[in-house]
């Protein structure tokens, strides 16, 4: 089996609400990492395009990218597994790779939710689950989370304040990320100010 490695990574800036297309948000993040990986569009052997579909208005977005980047003819894959997408097509260049099928493989995932209202956005997140027995009960994103911390807590002990140290770190990595659309800093005892929004029964 072929060895395989990351060899050129780049990042578009995350934004609340990103002024141009799909493709020249992209582009961005394809620019900086053809750049860190010293590579032009024609040594690419396949690219695999990934993200959530719904949150922008173009339904096929792999071909569309391919060819904007300039990676014709080269085949191009999508990849879609909601909030996973980008890591399920890192690891599908991966076994592009390892089985010998291709050398070169970019990854390139993206989202932009600014071009639908939050009610919207919202909707779709409810029907990331499953749209018989969970969406139909107006189930998002939050109440998902609230209710898997709720379980994580009853199963394994942990505690709210374990749940903080995340955002903590989220923070830091923040502060200092200079593409972070959220660079505020934070203490642990100020996210540990109660602020609840609403909780379910224990029992339930």
């Amino acid at each position: 089996m072929a060895r395989v490695a990351v060899i050129g990574v780049g990042q578009s800036s995350f934004v609340r609400a990103y002024p141009g297309s799909i493709r020249e948000l992209a582009f961005e993040a394809y620019r900086e990492a053809m750049k860190d990986a010293g590579l032009k569009a024609s040594q690419i052997d396949a690219s695999v395009v990934c993200s959530a579909p719904e949150y922008d208005k173009q339904r096929t977005p792999a071909g569309l990218m391919a060819e904007y980047l300039g990676l014709n003819p080269q085949p191009t894959f999508y990849v879609e597994s909601v909030c996973s997408s980008s890591s399920s097509g890192l690891r599908t260049a991966y076994a592009l790779i390892a089985s010998g099928l291709h050398d070169v493989v970019m990854v390139l995932g993206f989202q932009k939710m600014s071009e639908i209202s939050s009610a919207e956005s919202q909707e779709r997140m409810g029907r990331g689950a499953d749209i018989q027995w969970e969406a139909p009960f107006g189930t998002m994103m939050p109440a998902y989370y609230a209710m898997y911390a709720r379980g994580y807590f009853e199963k394994y002990g942990a505690t709210e304040e374990d749940l903080a140290l995340i955002r903590l770190k989220s923070s830091t990595y923040g502060q200092i990320n200079e593409k972070a659309v959220f660079r505020k800093s934070l203490t642990l005892e100020k996210i540990m100010e109660p602020k609840y929004i609403g909780d379910a029964p224990q029992d339930v």
